[in-house]
């Protein structure tokens, strides 16, 4: 006999399955939320016990270098140099959006103004940044006159500073690795994947990234070689600058016109081996998801 369900009774069910649903995927996105505060947590934690150790190596009261680092954090904003950057930044990613509106995905057209817009951002923030020299370099030299001026935080300096500063800076690197590698394990519980059958899939992808035993290099690798290119021929093109155009001779306007011609070309190439070496790196990457989405669920 056919059991008639009332379509009430299966549009509550519905309703049912649909709220047992949500909870789970949100009860996912709170799992996430909650891993990436606490690698941040674990970070803050990391970089004040670096700062104390540091202070520690030069014999200095931490609350009082932390008042001067509180001091240096206001007077980089005073000189308005991060709102500045923002502001380039937010003007960048409007352009690239009207690029992206006004011209199809995958054109030539799109990809030149894109390219033209990112040209105009650098030439932004290079604005920014040689506005804000003179005011950040007396931040820093009022911070170190401050931090300076701190009293001992003990009787009896360490032995060796440097090589305290040295293993202060270790134990960051580790702590920090610490952190990492938490928050991975945080991820994978979160997806509920086998967390030691993706850490190798990680480590696959490093290898992808950084091979040991080139050729070929590792897709990173290459990345990196083509931007150091890039740089050093911007490097010696701003030699010649200073060959050409150094003050007293000739007038400054001459030899920062030229310093900022070949950021922008060096800028330009940059850009061009990112484009060149995408593919690549987009590789290892579908590679590692393909990986870490067929290890076993847990």
């Amino acid at each position: 006999m056919q059991v008639r369900v009332p379509i009430r009774s299966v549009i509550a069910l519905a309703g049912l399955a649909l709220l047992v649903a949500v909870p789970s995927a949100r009860a996912t996105d709170s799992c996430r939320d909650e891993s990436k505060q606490d690698f941040k947590d674990c970070k803050a934690d990391a970089k004040e016990t670096f700062q104390a150790a540091k202070d520690a190596c030069l014999n200095r009261d931490h609350e009082c270098v932390e008042v001067c680092r509180a001091n240096r954090y206001d007077c980089r904003q005073a000189t308005g140099f991060d709102a500045n950057i923002k502001q380039c930044n937010d003007t960048l990613d409007a352009a690239k959006d009207t690029c992206r509106q006004n011209n199809p995905a995958g054109s030539p057209e799109r990809d030149m103004c894109i390219d033209q817009a990112q040209v105009v951002g650098f030439q932004c923030r290079d604005s920014a940044r040689e506005a804000a020299k003179a005011p950040l370099k007396q931040c820093r030299k009022d911070f170190q006159n401050c931090a300076t001026a701190c009293p001992p935080a003990s009787p009896q300096a360490p032995a060796d500073p440097k090589q305290c500063k040295a293993d202060a800076k270790a134990q960051y690197k580790s702590d920090q690795a610490d952190c990492v590698e938490a928050f991975q394990v945080d991820k994978d519980a979160c997806r509920h994947r086998d967390h030691t059958c993706v850490e190798q899939c990680r480590a696959d992808r490093q290898v992808c990234f950084h091979n040991p035993n080139p050729p070929p290099p590792g897709a990173e690798d290459q990345l990196n070689a083509d931007i150091a290119a890039c740089d050093a021929t911007r490097d010696q093109a701003k030699a010649n600058c200073h060959q050409l155009y150094d003050p007293p001779h000739q007038p400054a306007s001459d030899l920062d016109t030229c310093i900022d011609n070949a950021q922008v070309a060096a800028f330009e190439c940059r850009d061009q081996a990112r484009e060149n070496d995408h593919p690549g790196i987009k590789a290892c990457r579908q590679t590692f998801q393909t990986c870490a989405q067929a290890c076993p669920m847990t």
